[in-house]
C-alpha cells in the first residue's frame, strides 16, 4: 500500500495550533519522530484543512498522532496501528481500545 490518510483535518487557528504531526512509537510507547513516515496536506502556515498522510504504512506498527494546542493542556495525542487493511484505534503500545 503506498499513501495512506490516517486522520482530517478542518480549518484552524495556526496562532493556537501547531501543524497536526505523526510519528512511529517504540516498543516502550515513546515517541520516534526520526524517520519521515507522514505528512499534512493542508497549508499548516494558514491554517487549512487537509489530511494527514502515511507514508507506506506497516502491519502492526503503532503510530502517534495529533496537534498540539499551543494556549491550553488540550493538544490532541491519538494512536492507531495499521492492521494491513486500514488504521484501528489503540493505545501508545498497541492495545485495541475498546469501541
Amino acid at each position: 500500500m503506498q499513501n495512506v490518510v490516517l486522520d482530517s483535518w478542518g480549518a484552524y487557528n495556526q496562532r493556537r495550533y501547531g501543524c497536526p504531526w505523526v510519528c512511529v512509537m517504540r516498543a516502550d510507547g515513546s515517541y520516534n519522530f526520526e524517520p519521515r513516515v507522514g505528512t499534512y496536506t493542508g497549508n499548516a502556515r494558514q491554517g487549512e484543512g487537509g489530511d494527514l498522510v502515511v507514508f507506506e504504512p506497516v502491519v502492526g506498527q503503532v503510530y502517534g498522532y495529533g496537534q498540539k494546542d499551543y494556549r491550553s493542556s488540550r493538544s490532541m495525542v491519538c494512536y492507531a496501528k495499521w492492521d494491513g487493511s486500514g488504521f484501528v484505534r489503540c493505545d501508545k503500545l498497541g492495545r485495541e481500545l475498546k469501541a
